[in-house]
């Protein structure tokens, strides 16, 4: 069973196409499609670290999800911004997998607002992978950079680039377990407009250097004052998104589901606080 999973995951079961690929991570993203390249959020340092510039004031969150119903294969994940005048410092940190397989991420990124339409941030991350005790691990720093701009008071775009470097982990195991050593270099842009002060949609795509490009798409609606319902679309592979977020006095709960053609779902919950 726990070989099935490893299969599974190393084959891009999780969107993605080796060891070491950045694992997507944000509730109010996942129930959005995994779109959400022009938002302001704390999960900014799992998708596009720009997002963070726009906070006013400090917030921490925690993360968790499991994918295919399984303990196995949990991801869990801490983020924290820290506003420092017309910027902000974010840090991030996460695990995913179990004793046969598992990854884990640390990252610190700084990001600055340039005016009211334009924020931009650098970031670089620490990537482990490890495939037990009897194949060790390998690491190595990625960098990544992003920007969200304003076109009109309704319209935003957003672009992330992820390892301009073209880090590699370098190989580990033996022929019948090798981690790849090239990590990917991906490139996303995307956009959102804001209908109303209700309803929000992205539209997004994502691009690796040596495979198809995917798109996203989600829609936020927020029908009262402290609810928040979402849902959205994505490809390669196929999924279908669903999400709901409770905003109350200094906390966010927000909760989602992605349902993918072969993994089926993946439910997940975040907890952020806003400190006063």
């Amino acid at each position: 069973m726990r070989l099935s999973l490893l299969f599974i995951v190393l084959c891009g079961g999780l969107h993605l196409h080796g060891a070491g690929d950045p694992l997507p991570m944000g509730t109010r993203f996942a129930g959005m499609g995994w779109s959400g390249l022009t938002l302001t959020d704390v999960w900014g340092v799992r998708l596009n670290p720009a997002g963070i510039a726009a906070l006013e004031r400090p917030v921490a969150g925690l993360s968790y999800q499991q994918h295919w119903l399984s303990g196995d294969l949990a991801h869990q994940g801490l983020a924290v911004a820290l506003p420092t005048g017309k910027g902000a410092f974010g840090i991030g940190v996460d695990r995913f997998g179990y004793d046969l397989y598992d990854q884990t991420r640390a990252s610190l990124a700084y990001a600055m607002r340039f005016g009211d339409g334009l924020r931009a941030a650098v970031q670089m991350n620490y990537v482990g992978v490890g495939l037990g005790e009897n194949y060790g691990r390998r690491g190595t720093v990625v960098a990544e950079v992003g920007m969200q701009a304003r076109i009109t008071e309704a319209l935003w775009i957003g672009a992330h680039l992820y390892n301009p470097n073209r880090s590699g982990l370098g190989t580990t195991g033996d022929e019948a377990v090798i981690v790849d050593e090239r990590l990917p270099t991906l490139l996303r842009a995307g956009m959102a407009y804001t209908f109303s002060d209700k309803l929000l949609m992205t539209v997004e795509a994502e691009k690796d250097m040596d495979h198809d490009a995917r798109f996203r798409m989600g829609i936020e609606y927020q029908p009262a004052k402290v609810l928040y319902l979402r849902t959205g679309i994505s490809t390669a592979p196929v999924g279908s998104h669903f999400g709901v977020g409770l905003r109350l006095e200094h906390f966010d709960i927000d909760m989602a589901v992605a349902v993918r053609s072969y993994l089926g779902p993946t439910p997940m919950i975040t907890i952020n606080y806003r400190f006063p």
